[in-house]
C-alpha cells in the first residue's frame, strides 16, 4: 500500500473561502513581488487570516499558470512517517513525477533523511515550471527530524520551487542564509491586522453598508484590526440591531469559546497561570512580571509566549526595558479567567504599584494602587507624580484618581487641591475649578504657587470666553520662568491664543517665536503639543488655510503617533486640521479626521468645540442630507445651552439658518433668526465675545435678507460684519463678506460693484487658500464668477477656473467654460513631477512616500498643489491633464 493511500484527501485542498472574504490588496502585492523567493513565512496568532490569504494567493498563482499544491497539517502529522506521506501526496497532486522507490523514514537508519531529500529535490528539478508548495498550520510540527527535512528541502531546492509556510508560532528553521540572500518573504501579525480602511470595508460587507465612520473607527480600535475579533463583534451587533460597540469587548460574542477551544487548550497550567496574572498589566516586562507573579523564570515564560504567537506584542518604549502588551480582546479574556481563579488579585495590584512607583512610572503605579484600594499609598504616589504631570490624558486619569481619594485625606494636601483645580479648569468644569481655587485662599502658599493660581484664573477666563481678562491675567504672571513645562506651556499658549482671538496676529507670532517659548519646539509631551498647536489656530483665525494646514498636519501626526488617535491632544488638534481640510474641499479626509473624536471634545476649550461642531455639521450636509445636519445642530445647540455658552448657541442657530435657506424654507429660517437676535442682546463676559456674536448674527441676518430679495438691508448688515472682521483681522470672514456683497449688488444691478467685490474676494481667497468659502455659496455665486470673464492676472484666473470647476461638479446642469489654455507643465516642481509619475503607476500615498523617502503628509501636500495647478480634483484627472499637456507640448 502506498504511504499516501491512508490520508484524507481534504488535506490536499484549502478550505473554502467565503465570498465575503476581504481581498488583502497590499499583502497580495507583497506576495506577488515575492513569488520568486524560495521561502515565504506567514506567521501570526489565530484569527488573523493566514489561511485565507494563502488561499487567495493560490488562486492568483493558478490563474497565472503556476503549479500549486496544498497540505493542511494537524497534531497527528507530527511524525516523520505521516508528514512525509502528506508531503509526497501534495507534490504528486501538483504533478511532480516522484520516484517509486522513495525511502521512507526508518528510525534505525540515519541516512534516510538525506536520501529522501535528494530524491525529492531531483524530482522537483525535472520540471521547469514554477512550483509552489503551501503548508498550512505548520505550528503543529515540533519534530526536529521534520524540521531538518524541511530545512534541507528549501536550502537545496531548485529555483523554480517555492515553499510557503503558515504558522501560529515563530519558525524553528535556520533562516539567516535565505534572509541574507533576499530569498525570504515574512508576513506577521502587524501586517495581517486590518488597516482602518480594510476594517471599514469589512464592516460594510458584513454588518451594514451604511455604517458610519465613528462606529467603524470604534470597532477597529477595539479589535486593533484583528480580523476574527472584528468578525465576531460584527456578528454580535448584527444579532442585536441598534447596539453600539462598547465594553466589555467579549460581551455578546463567541470569542471566549473560540479562544478557549482553539488557542489556549494545549498550554501548560504553569504558562496559563502566568498569563492570567499578567492580564492586570496594560504593559509589562520581565522584571515587572517577575515581581508581580513571583516567578524566577519570567524571561523564559515571555519567550515561550512569543514563540507561541499568543497575541503578545512587543512595544518599543525607547527605554532600558523590553515592554510587551496583550491584544485588548485577549487581555479581557485572560482577565475573566483570572477573576474565576483563586488568585489574590489585590496582592498582584499592590506588587505592581510598588514596582511602577520605584521606576517613576506613576500613572501605572496610581492605577494599581487604586485597584488595590490602598488610598494612603495612592496619595503618596500622587505626591511623587505631581512634578512629572504633563499629559492631558494623564490629567483626566488624575482627576478620576482624586475623585476616589477620601476627602479627609485630600484636605491635608493643598498641592493636590491646586492641581485638581487646574485639571477641572482644563476639562471645562469651571465651577468646580473656582470652588477648589477658593478653598486655597486660607492656605499658606509660596509666591510661585500664587503665580500658578493667577495662571489658573487666566485659564478659567479663557474657557469662559472672557479673552481680555485672560490676557491681562497671563501678562500679570510675568515672564520669569514658572519652573515647570506644564505651567510655562500654558502661559505661552494662553498668550498666543488670546492675542490671536483679538486679531493681533503679529504679536501672537512674536510670542510664539520668543526665546522663552523655544521649549515648545523641542518638547513633545501632550500639553506642549496642544500649546504648540496655537500657532495653527493663529493661521486659522486669520483665515490663512495654507499655513494652518502645514502647521496642524505635522503636529497632529506627532500627537497621533505618540499618544494615540483618540488622545485629547490628537482630538483637539484634529479640529483645526479637519476645518482646514473641509475648506480645502477635501471632504473625505475631513470626515475621517473627525471620525470617532467628537465625544472626546465635549468639554474642551470653546473654540475647538465650536470648530468641530460646525465642520461636522457641514460634512453631514454634504455627505448625508440637510436634515441630518439640522438635527445635529439642534442637538449641539441644546448642549451649549446646558453649558451656558451663548457664543456656541449663536453659531448653531446661524448655521441652522444657513442650511435651512439652502432648502428654500425662509420662513423657518426667519424663526431661527429671531432666536438668534435674542441671543445677540444678552450680556456677554467680554467685549470680544459680544463682537463675535454680533458678527455671527449680522451675517446670518444678511443671508436671510438676500433670500428674501432685500439687498439693501443685506448690505447694511454686511457692513456691520465687515467692520467687525476688519477690527479682528478675520481674512476668511472678509472674503465671505465680499462674496455676499457681490450677490447683493448684483441684485441691485450694480455691475461695477459686483466686479469689484468679486475681484477682492478672489485676490484674498487665493492668497489664503479658500475653496469652500466660495463653493458653499452655490449656484448664484457660480453664475457671477462665470460672468466675470477671464481675469488679466494669471494666478487669479487659474483660481477662478478652479473654483468654477469645483462648483460645476456640484451642479453639472450649468457647465462652465473650460480654461482657454492648458497649464504648462513647467509650473510643476521637480518633486511634484516625481509624485505625479508614481501616481500614474497607481501607487498609494504610502507607497509613494516610501519610494521617495518622504512623509505621507508631504505627499498629500504636493498632490494638493498639483491639483490646484492643473485645475483638477482627483488623481485620474491629474494624469489625464498631464498627458494632454505633454501631447500639446
Amino acid at each position: 500500500m502506498k504511504p499516501t493511500s491512508m490520508l484524507v484527501t481534504t488535506k490536499f485542498a484549502p478550505p473554502r473561502v467565503s465570498r465575503h472574504a476581504m481581498l488583502r490588496e497590499a499583502l497580495m502585492a507583497r506576495l506577488h513581488d515575492a513569488r520568486n523567493h524560495c521561502l515565504v513565512l506567514i506567521t501570526s496568532s489565530a484569527g488573523f487570516g493566514k489561511t485565507t490569504l494563502m488561499t487567495q494567493w493560490r488562486l492568483e498563482l493558478l490563474k497565472r499558470g503556476a503549479l500549486v499544491s496544498w497540505l493542511s497539517l494537524n497534531a497527528e502529522d507530527d511524525t516523520p512517517e505521516t508528514f512525509c506521506a502528506g508531503l509526497i501526496g501534495a507534490l504528486q497532486r501538483m504533478g511532480v513525477a516522484l520516484e517509486d522507490d522513495l525511502p521512507l523514514p526508518n528510525h534505525g537508519d540515519a541516512s534516510w533523511l538525506q536520501a529522501i531529500c535528494t530524491a525529492l529535490i531531483n524530482s522537483l528539478d525535472r520540471d521547469g515550471a514554477e512550483q509552489y508548495l503551501m503548508i498550512d498550520d505548520f505550528h503543529h510540527i515540533s519534530s526536529p527530524t521534520i524540521h531538518a527535512l524541511v530545512q534541507v528541502l528549501f536550502d537545496n531546492a531548485p529555483a523554480n520551487f517555492h515553499l510557503i509556510l503558515a504558522s501560529r508560532q515563530a519558525s524553528p528553521l535556520l533562516l539567516g542564509r535565505v534572509r541574507a540572500m533576499g530569498e525570504l518573504c515574512e508576513i506577521d501579525s502587524s501586517e495581517l491586522s486590518f488597516a482602518f480602511r480594510e476594517s471599514f470595508d469589512f464592516l460594510k460587507a458584513h454588518l451594514d453598508t451604511s455604517i458610519d465612520l465613528d462606529t467603524a473607527h470604534s470597532m477597529h480600535d477595539m479589535t486593533s484590526g484583528w480580523p476574527i475579533g472584528l468578525q465576531l463583534l460584527a456578528i454580535a451587533m448584527k444579532a442585536k440591531p441598534g447596539k453600539q460597540p462598547g465594553q466589555p469587548l467579549l460581551s455578546g460574542t463567541n470569542l471566549g469559546a473560540y479562544l478557549s477551544e482553539d488557542v489556549i487548550s494545549d498550554l501548560s497550567p504553569v504558562l496559563l497561570a502566568f498569563m492570567y496574572k499578567t492580564s492586570i498589566l496594560r504593559r509589562f516586562n520581565s522584571a515587572l512580571v517577575a515581581e508581580v507573579c513571583e516567578v524566577d523564570d519570567a524571561g523564559e515564560l515571555i519567550a515561550t509566549l512569543e514563540a507561541h504567537n499568543l497575541f503578545l506584542f512587543a512595544v518599543d518604549m525607547q527605554d532600558h526595558f523590553q515592554w510587551y502588551r496583550w491584544h485588548p480582546m485577549f487581555a479581557e479574556f485572560l482577565g475573566q479567567r483570572l477573576a474565576d481563579s483563586q488568585v489574590d488579585v489585590r496582592q498582584l495590584h499592590l506588587r505592581a504599584a510598588a514596582w511602577f512607583n520605584r521606576e517613576g512610572l506613576y500613572p501605572e503605579a496610581i492605577r494599581h494602587a487604586l485597584l488595590s484600594e490602598d488610598f494612603d499609598n495612592v496619595v503618596q504616589i500622587i505626591q511623587n507624580a505631581l512634578p512629572t504631570v504633563s499629559s492631558l490624558s494623564h490629567m483626566g486619569m488624575f482627576m478620576r484618581w482624586i475623585d476616589r481619594v477620601p476627602t479627609t485625606l485630600l484636605e491635608h494636601h493643598p498641592q493636590l487641591i491646586l492641581i485638581s483645580a487646574w485639571i477641572a479648569a482644563i476639562t471645562g468644569h469651571l465651577e468646580r475649578a473656582r470652588a477648589l481655587s477658593r478653598s486655597l485662599d486660607a492656605v499658606q502658599l509660596s509666591p510661585l504657587q500664587r503665580r500658578y493660581i493667577t495662571l489658573l484664573h487666566a485659564v478659567i477666563a479663557l474657557f469662559s470666553e472672557d479673552i481680555e481678562t485672560a490676557l491681562a491675567l497671563v501678562q500679570s504672571v510675568g515672564d520669569a520662568p514658572l519652573r515647570h513645562p506644564f505651567f510655562d506651556g500654558f502661559r505661552i499658549g494662553i498668550t498666543v491664543g488670546t492675542l490671536a482671538f483679538l486679531g493681533r496676529f503679529g504679536e501672537a507670532r512674536s510670542e510664539f517665536n520668543a526665546p522663552n517659548a523655544r521649549f515648545l519646539h523641542t518638547h513633545d509631551n501632550e500639553l506642549t503639543l496642544i500649546n504648540r498647536a496655537t500657532i495653527a489656530s493663529v493661521a486659522w483665525l486669520e483665515g490663512n488655510m495654507l499655513e494652518a494646514e502645514r502647521t496642524s498636519a505635522s503636529i497632529l501626526a506627532a500627537a497621533e503617533t505618540m499618544y494615540g488617535r483618540r488622545s485629547l491632544s490628537a482630538s483637539t488638534i484634529a479640529t483645526i486640521s479637519a476645518a482646514v481640510l473641509y475648506e480645502s474641499d477635501r471632504i473625505d479626509d475631513a470626515r475621517e479626521t473627525l471620525a470617532n473624536r467628537l465625544n472626546v471634545l465635549h468639554f474642551s476649550a470653546p473654540e475647538y468645540m465650536y470648530c468641530a461642531t460646525l465642520t461636522y455639521a457641514r460634512l453631514q450636509c454634504l455627505q448625508e442630507s440637510a436634515q441630518a445636519a439640522l438635527d445635529y445642530l439642534v442637538t449641539q445647540e441644546a448642549h451649549f445651552r446646558n453649558l451656558g455658552r451663548d457664543h456656541g448657541i449663536a453659531l448653531m442657530l446661524a448655521e441652522q439658518v444657513r442650511v435651512t435657506l439652502t432648502t428654500g424654507d425662509w420662513r423657518h429660517a426667519q424663526s431661527l433668526q429671531a432666536n438668534l437676535n435674542e441671543v445677540a442682546c444678552l450680556p456677554q463676559p467680554s467685549t470680544l465675545c459680544q463682537l463675535n456674536i454680533q458678527g455671527v448674527t449680522a451675517l446670518s441676518r444678511a443671508r436671510l435678507a438676500l433670500a428674501r430679495q432685500r439687498a439693501e438691508q443685506a448690505l447694511e448688515d454686511l457692513e456691520q460684519v465687515q467692520a467687525i472682521a476688519n477690527q479682528l483681522n478675520r481674512g476668511a470672514l472678509l472674503v465671505k463678506v465680499d462674496i455676499l456683497m457681490a450677490l447683493a449688488v448684483a441684485e441691485l444691478g450694480r455691475e461695477d460693484a459686483v466686479r469689484e467685490h468679486l475681484q477682492g474676494a478672489l485676490a484674498c481667497g487665493y492668497r489664503l487658500g479658500l475653496l469652500r468659502t466660495f463653493i458653499d455659496e452655490g449656484d448664484a455665486l457660480r453664475v457671477l464668477l462665470q460672468d466675470l470673464g477671464e481675469l488679466a492676472a494669471k494666478d487669479a484666473e487659474l483660481y477662478r477656473q478652479q473654483l468654477l470647476s469645483c462648483m460645476t461638479r456640484g451642479n453639472p446642469a450649468r457647465p462652465c467654460t473650460p480654461p482657454s489654455t492648458p497649464v504648462p507643465s513647467v509650473l510643476l516642481t521637480k518633486r511634484e513631477q516625481e509624485i505625479l509619475a508614481l501616481v500614474e503607476q497607481s501607487m498609494s500615498n504610502k507607497r509613494i512616500a516610501l519610494a521617495l523617502n518622504i512623509s505621507v503628509q508631504t505627499v498629500k501636500w504636493n498632490l494638493k498643489n498639483i491639483f490646484i495647478k492643473l485645475n483638477v480634483s482627483s488623481r485620474y484627472e491629474a494624469i489625464i491633464a498631464t498627458r494632454k499637456i505633454n501631447r500639446s507640448g
